[in-house]
């Protein structure tokens, strides 16, 4: 990963009074909403208008191209699930579940990551099993008379969906 995710805080009372004051975040491995809430804290504390209290976030990076949110608890969960999985992983999450989706639920829905989706189903598929059962062919030349292509297309109609971080990264999910 690039580095940690980012974010800034801004201070409203700054604003209001044609001012900009903020501060960036980074959101380290294993941060808490507590260690969140004590920047922001302090921020406010060494704003230029006297009793500063409200804040806004204005920017962020290295958050999977989604708006990061305004409750401490789910940033610093997305921020430690960003941590652990990657970006791409989260994006296409949220890009198929929505922003407002269960982070705790992440693991559940998430398969791994592949070459494409041909290559999720080649892989999920026993051709040890297959070539067994289907004795006419050698098991070892059976994958050339298979369009993982189609099969894949099947599978991702309904069960499946997949998030294409890159040439040939794509993270797999069950519906």
């Amino acid at each position: 990963m690039k580095g940690d995710p980012r974010v800034y805080f801004s201070c409203l009372a700054s604003y209001n009074a044609g001012r900009l004051f903020g501060v960036w975040v980074d959101l380290f491995e294993g941060i808490t909403a507590e260690d969140i809430q004590l920047a922001i804290d302090y921020m406010l504390h060494k704003s230029p208008v006297e009793d500063a209290e409200e804040w806004r976030i204005d920017d962020s990076e290295g958050f999977a191209d989604i708006n990061p949110p305004t409750d401490l608890e789910r940033l610093a969960t997305l921020a430690n699930l960003i941590h652990e999985h990657g970006e791409g992983i989260i994006k296409g999450y949220l890009a198929h579940q929505g922003n407002d989706a269960d982070l705790d639920e992440l693991e559940d829905y998430y398969i791994g990551t592949y070459k494409s989706e041909a290559d999720f189903c080649q892989e999920h598929f026993d051709i040890a099993e297959a070539a067994k059962k289907i004795r006419v062919f050698d098991w070892a030349t059976l994958d050339q008379y298979i369009d993982w292509e189609a099969i894949a297309n099947d599978a991702f109609i309904n069960s499946y969906y997949s998030h294409q971080e890159s040439y040939e990264v794509v993270h797999v999910y069950t519906r």
